[in-house]
Parts: C-alpha cells; structure tokens; sequence
C-alpha cells in the first residue's frame, strides 16, 4: 500500500470527526444531552414559562451533584491514592517509591484535589470525565554580555550553569575578550489538565470505558497565534490558520455564565483564537498494512504536525458504568424527569399559596368603594352598603396533596442516586435502640450508590491516569528526580522503572466504609500487641506488619502522609536505631550478667562464711554437747552407784529382816516344841 499524504491523511481525520460521538459536526444526543444537562443543573428557564405564573425550578440535579461531591471527595483527600502491584517480595519497595512518586506528582505537582473534583462532577453531570496527560517543555531564554575576559574567563562563560541548558554565542571576539551568549534552558514538566466534556470526542465503535481502546478520539481546544509561535511552530503557517471568532457548540455554549462568554474579541494578529483538533487514530499511514497510532494536529483543513505515538494521552472514566459502551450515564440522566415533576408541583404550590392569599372578589359596582378594592394592600379596609355587596371567591389549599408528592418524588430520587442528598438535609431516621456497629452498618448502607459510583470512577478514571502518568515518567524523564515525600527527601530515576500493568486504588470508600475500617484495623492493632508482648513476635505478628496497620489506619482517618508520624521499621533510621537498641541491650544484658555473677561471688562469701561460723558453731556445739553429755553420763553414773548402793542396801536389809524373822520363828517354834514337851 502507498503512503498516505499530508492531505490524505487530513481528510481521514476530518472525516472520522464529523462522525464521533459529541463533535461539533455531528451534532447528535449526546450534544444534546450535556446541554440540557448543564442547563439543569444551573437551574435556567425550561421554555414552558407562562407570565403571570410562577417561574421556580427544582435543582434537584445541582442539589445531588454537589452533595455527591462532598460525600465522595473526602475519599481523595490523602495525598497516597494508589499502590503499583509488586511482581515479587524484593519489588515490594521499589513499587512503593514509584507509587509515591506518581502520587506527588499528580496531588501535589497538578493540584490533585481540583483536578480530581473537577473530574468527577464531569463524570456526574456530563456522563464522563476526561483529563489529558501531557509533557510541558519550555525555554527560557537569558542573554548576557562580557567584555574583557580571559581565556579561562571566556571558557567559564560559555560552559552551561544548569541542566539541560545549551549555550550560543552571538557574538565572539576570542582577542578583546568580548562575548555576547544566549543561554536557552530548557525545562520539562508533567502536566495533567481536566479536558471538558463537549471539547473531547471518540468513536463511536467503542464499547469500552477505557479510551486506550478506541481506533479514533480528538480534543478541540483554543491558542492564540503567539502561544503557537511560542510552542515552535512556523510563524508565516500560523498566520495563515483561519481565526476563530467564536465558540459554535451548544453544550459549550450552555457552560458559559456571562452572556457573550462564547465570542472572542481581539483585534491584535498575534492574539487572535485559532481554533485546534488533536486528533488520535489509528491508521496505516507508512503504507506496511498495519495501522499505528499517530497523533495529528490540524486547524480547519490545515496540517500543524503529525507523528507517532506509543498510546492515548487520556484517562476517561464514568460514575454510572453502562455496560459495553464508552458512555456512562449521567446525575441528569436518572433524575431529569423527576426534577421536571417537582418544578411543575412546586409552580403549581406558588400558584395556589399566590391565589390564596390574593384570591378574586366579586362585588356589585354601584354598591362598594371601588378603591378600597383595588389598592392591593393587607388588612385594607374596604367600605361597603351591605355584607351581601362583595363575595370572596374561596380556593383550595392544595399544598398538603403537593407536600406529600414532593415527599413521594424525594424517595423516588433516594432510590435511584442514593442518599447523599438526605446526609446534606438532615432527613435520615435512626433507631433509638441501635448501637454504634448498627450506626455504622446504617451509614454503609444508604451510602451504597455513591460507594459504587465512586469505586467506578477510582478502577477507570484513576487506574488510567496513574498508569499514564507512571507512563510517561519513565518515557520522558530519564534524569534522577527529587521530591519531598511524607516529610523525607527520596531519590529515584524514572528511566530505570519497571513497566506496570496492575493498580492498586486505595480510596473509594465512603465515610461508613472508612469507619468500619478504622474499627477494624484498631481491632488488628491491639490483637498484634497482644500477641508482640506475648512472645509470638515473627510468629503470627511482627513489627512490619504492626508498623503497617498503624499506617492503614492514620490514613483512613484522613491524615495525610502518615509516614511522618510512625517511623518505618525497614528504614536505615530504624535499622540504625535497632542496631544501636541491640548493642545496648547486649551491653545491659553484660552489666546485668556481671551484677548478678557479683552478687553470686558475694552471695557465695556470705555462705562459705556462714558455713564456717555454723561449722565452727557446731563444733563448739558439739564439744558442749559432749561435756554436758559426759557430765550427765558421769552424774547418771554416780546416781547409778547410789541407786545400786540402795538396792542392795534394801536388799541386804530385806533379807537380813527375813533371817532374823526366820530366826525368830524358829525359836517360837523351838520355845512351842519345849512347852509342848514340858506340858
């Protein structure tokens, strides 16, 4: 196949925009949609007005849209938004360190906040949210003069003073010392800008959420002829672009706040609009058969610059997924017709309240004071002939019907986009018998749908732009890079990253959904102290994991950069203070060691000396003992002798009284014998 010319491929473009969804040209639902959309929210007449009659609109659109916001932005209010998914256990710090890279970057360097809350209320009023991620090369340009250097003063002059700068002399005169130069530095930023809604337009084949996808997208935005001679372009093909006097798209138009906003008016050549298309298609523009992607930048029929490009600089997201299309639906789309009904009942109510309190009067003429009647004013009095001379023509009251339809539409509008707009009115009963689990259980519950849209916006919008982002920073900034992260200087070089595929998003959650972690994690908390100080430290816990729910839980409170307050273990300051922790303890555990093995040398002393005097105790004990027992044994001895003596004493006293008794028996009986025989 031949390749495709300049004109070619011009009128491809051309000819794909007429035919996306939202362009100018094609003018289709969509277009019609976001402006009728913007119209709503900002409350402007419908067309159905009657004079007389109440004119009031109900903004129940902008009313959900702003209390969806302040329901869900609190959830991007850290400045850690996501985590790149590591491929292994040593790629876990390295991830870390880009991820919070990437997050400075677009929180703090873009302005996250606003670029986030911009986006989603796109995402929530005109279907989708669209932000462009782009790399923002300046120069700035320095002349300087010296006269009468040296040599080496010469050569200092010319070398560069910052990076990426490139010195040109002007003018040189090596002998006189003489030196004109033109210093032109050159810097690099990544810009990341909100890109509204009616500027951006894609494909209509698309059936993805996710623009990396579509064969063809283009944005239209405005540059005055000097800012495009600034970004480099040929200054006679810039003066030859057609001017732009004026912004012809009706859901641009309908954006616009003050009446003639859509008009430019500069009559200065160098400071006249020209309206531009960037274009992003894939087509075969080399000729191989395969289409590539190639970013083109036309203005009317005119080619600016074309080139290849390795991906789609846009992240796009929606909060109302609609399932295998590119758009989602919109706050507009659920809650138009109900916001329709509430401004027809609320006119209809003003109507009758006005009706009520100046309601018709017929009178006979030639019978009252016909002034009285027509001044207007309450309380007047009114001079008549007779009671029967004026009637009052009564009407209904119908604001209790009316109140109970607007409560009835209420619910209607709380079952299809949530109850974020009842948190903002103070309209939800509790319980009086639930407790605080039940509470937050409750607020979980009515917070369901702006959960799910905010988790929608978080895995589409935000998945895309970090993506591009860690994209771009490792394509187009190959030097080392610096940033005060979380209250530390970190260091890293772009070039030298890995290619991610896989986000992490942490928010999304909801003020219920944060809560039930925040108890959660405090549960987690206590339990891994309890298992630390119980020994099981490296076991079932440890100080890392401790360390990191401290993190997880500071950040679901909404404190920004946690890290500041908790020290990490894995830091060279931790491991520093671990080793000089463990040397100290080691030198404790000494000084302990040597204490108690003093007081055991003491201990001992004491003992051998208590030893020795109970040794020297009982000897002498004993010897006591044995002259107290040789002093009983000798007095038992004695008393023995005694007592023996006695005995054989009273024995021998005993036995010589039985002699004698013998004796003397004997006689009696000698003496008996005799008488006896004397008888």
């Amino acid at each position: 196949m031949p390749k495709l010319t300049e004109y070619e491929l011009v009128a491809a473009c051309r000819y794909q925009a007429s035919r996306a969804a939202g362009s100018e040209t094609a003018a289709d639902e969509l277009t019609e949609s976001r402006r009728l959309a913007l119209r709503y929210y900002l409350g402007r007449p419908r067309g159905d007005e009657i004079d007389g009659s109440s004119n009031v609109i109900s903004m129940d659109v902008a009313d959900t849209v702003h209390a969806m916001l302040a329901q869900m932005m609190p959830t991007f209010r850290n400045d850690t938004v996501v985590q790149f998914e590591a491929e292994n256990e040593q790629d876990e710090q390295q991830v870390r360190i880009e991820a919070d890279f990437c997050n400075y970057t677009v929180m703090e360097k873009n302005n996250g906040y606003i670029l986030l809350q911009t986006a989603i209320k796109d995402a929530l009023l005109s279907k989708n949210c669209v932000a462009k991620v782009y790399v923002d090369e300046k120069e700035d340009v320095q002349k300087e003069k010296y006269e009468g250097l040296s040599e080496l003063e010469l050569f200092q002059a010319l070398q560069p003073t910052a990076e990426n700068q490139q010195v040109i002399p002007t003018k040189f005169d090596e002998a006189a010392g003489n030196v004109n130069i033109k210093r032109i530095t050159t810097t690099r930023k990544l810009k990341i800008e909100c890109v509204a809604p009616e500027n951006f337009s894609t494909s209509t084949d698309l059936r993805s959420p996710f623009i990396q996808e579509a064969n063809y997208c283009n944005e239209r935005f405005y540059r005055t002829r000097s800012e495009l001679i600034e970004e480099g372009f040929d200054a006679k093909m810039v003066y030859d672009l057609p001017n732009a006097n004026t912004d012809t798209k009706t859901d641009s138009i309908e954006r616009n706040q003050i009446q003639d906003e859509q008009n430019f008016h500069n009559n200065r050549p160098e400071m006249q609009i020209c309206e531009l298309v960037e274009h992003y298609i894939r087509i075969d523009y080399d000729g191989d058969g395969i289409a590539e992607l190639r970013k083109v930048l036309t203005c009317e029929n005119h080619l600016l610059e074309t080139e290849e490009v390795p991906c789609i600089p846009y992240a796009t997201g929606a909060a109302i997924i609609m399932g295998h299309r590119f758009y989602g639906l919109s706050i507009f789309d659920l809650l138009r017709y109900l916001q329709d009904s509430k401004t027809m009942f609320l006119r209809q109510w003003h109507d009758n309240a006005y009706t009520n309190n100046h309601n018709t009067t017929d009178v006979i003429e030639d019978q009252v004071t016909m002034d009285d009647f027509l001044t207007g004013r309450a309380s007047a009095v009114r001079r008549v002939d007779s009671m029967e001379s004026c009637r009052n023509n009564p009407v209904n009251d119908i604001g209790p019907s009316l109140q109970m339809a607007l409560d009835y539409m209420d619910k209607v509008r709380t079952e299809r986009v949530g109850s974020a707009l009842d948190f903002q009115t103070q309209q939800i009963n509790t319980p009086h018998n639930i407790g605080d689990a039940g509470i937050n259980t409750l607020m979980s519950n009515l917070e369901s749908i702006s959960a799910m849209m905010t988790a929608n916006i978080s895995e589409t919008f935000i998945n895309q732009l970090y993506l591009l982002v860690h994209k771009f920073l490792k394509m187009y900034f190959p030097q080392n890079m610096s940033a005060k992260i979380s209250g530390n200087w970190a260091e890293t070089n772009p070039k030298q990253w890995k290619d991610r595929e896989q986000v992490n998003i942490s928010v999304g959650l909801t003020r219920g959904e944060r809560i039930q972690r925040q108890v959660a994690l405090e549960k987690i908390i206590g339990k891994q102290q309890e298992l630390i100080i119980g020994g099981q430290d490296g076991v079932l816990a440890d100080i890392n994991g401790y360390h990191r729910a401290l993190i997880d839980h500071a950040r679901m409170s909404g404190i920004d950069h946690p890290e500041k307050y908790w020290i990490n273990p894995e830091s060279p300051q931790a491991q520093e203070a671990q080793q000089m922790n463990a040397q100290a303890q080691q030198e404790q555990q000494a000084e302990q060691t040597q204490l108690q093995n003093s007081l055991i040398q003491t201990q001992m002393l004491e003992i051998r000396r208590n030893w020795e005097n109970d040794i020297a105790e009982l000897k002498q004990n004993q010897e006591q003992f044995f002259a107290d027992l040789k002093f009983k044994y000798d007095e038992l001895g004695q008393k023995g002798e005694i007592e023996e003596a006695k005995i054989i004493g009273n024995a021998t006293l005993k036995l010589e009284e039985k002699v004698l008794d013998a004796e003397l028996g004997r006689q009696t009986d000698s003496e008996g014998e005799e008488l006896r025989e004397a008888s």
